[in-house]
């Protein structure tokens, strides 16, 4: 089973791609606690039903040297939620995210269906994913060369394009693997007719984790995310390394690095019954191009273990006469 999964994965990162760039997709340094993101056979797979919020803000404070809005810094905003089905063996998501840099604009709602199916120790899944994704530019926010340009487009132009991802998913506790590809269908974009076709970037990602108990409630959890672009290829693709280590499974640190761009310190903590309310937060401090960027990027986290529902439990019946 694992030999197919790294056969799959060669397969996806080996894809001939085109030679032209498109865009780039957010990213997340919280990358483990958001795995739906990157592959949707990652749903239902922690066994709970969860909502959860991420707001990331990328080179906090990069200015624009020009007319439009006070800052460019990339803004990302997502709403996730995924349930296990146990009854049936799946696994469902759905996630909103809203992301915006300089004049671009990206928007996206996906849903996602995984097959879980127990195999030895751990459970594998395959899941697709399937929804809309909106791309769009503020022409207001571009400076002209030739101002008063009846060819250059004026105001916000959007569309909407549907978007299909796919993904194979392993886990069990000790450790977890997935890859995947998102935008498969390649979705075309055009805003100025017949003069520019944008098409979407396939990117491919590979995620792997292990988790490794040290003793005194100590855990630690390496883990890696490599990003693969089809368009850009090498030059246009990221990874990132994360070591997490976590106290009484309550109170979590970690320390990071991502391949030409920044150290990643992360932190956070566990509350509430079972753990099911957890808040974190991650601090990049840019180590590459730093002449260009502002110095540090920023991403809380904040999500919600739904409990699970208690069949044992009778409902509560209220009368006119008897309160039980």
């Amino acid at each position: 089973m694992i030999r197919t999964l790294y056969v799959f994965a060669f397969i996806l990162l080996t894809i001939v791609a085109p030679t032209a760039f498109a865009q780039q997709d957010p990213q997340f340094s919280l990358y483990m606690y958001n795995p739906l993101y990157y592959n949707p056979a990652a749903a239902g797979s922690e066994g709970v039903s969860r909502i959860q919020i991420t707001q990331r803000t990328q080179y906090l404070g990069y200015q624009t040297s020009g007319t439009g809005d006070e800052s460019a810094a990339q803004s990302t905003q997502m709403l996730s939620f995924n349930m296990p089905l146990a009854s049936i063996k799946s696994g469902i998501g759905i996630y909103a995210l809203n992301d915006k840099y300089g004049p671009s604009i990206n928007q996206a709602v996906q849903l996602s269906y995984a097959y879980r199916l127990a195999l030895k120790s751990g459970t594998l899944s395959i899941g697709v994913q399937a929804g809309m994704f909106n791309r769009g530019y503020d022409f207001n926010q571009f400076r002209p060369g030739d101002p008063g340009d009846p060819l250059l487009p004026s105001g916000r132009i959007n569309q909407f394009k549907p978007d299909i991802g796919a993904g194979v998913y392993y886990n069990t506790t000790d450790y977890w693997l997935g890859v995947s590809m998102t935008h498969l269908n390649k979705a075309k974009y055009s805003y100025v007719a017949d003069r520019l076709t944008d098409p979407s970037d396939s990117k491919a990602y590979l995620t792997a984790g292990y988790r490794l108990g040290m003793g005194y409630n100590i855990d630690l959890q390496p883990s890696i995310l490599v990003q693969y672009s089809t368009a850009a290829g090498l030059p246009g693709s990221t990874v990132a390394l994360n070591l997490l280590g976590t106290y009484d499974n309550r109170i979590w640190a970690g320390l990071g690095y991502r391949l030409k761009d920044a150290i990643m310190v992360t932190a956070g903590i566990n509350l509430m019954r079972n753990n099911a309310l957890r808040v974190g937060y991650a601090l990049d401090i840019v180590t590459s191009g730093s002449q260009v960027k502002s110095p540090t990027s920023h991403e809380i986290l904040l999500s919600y273990a739904l409990p699970a529902p208690d069949a044992r439990k009778k409902p509560i019946i209220r009368t006119p006469r008897f309160r039980y």
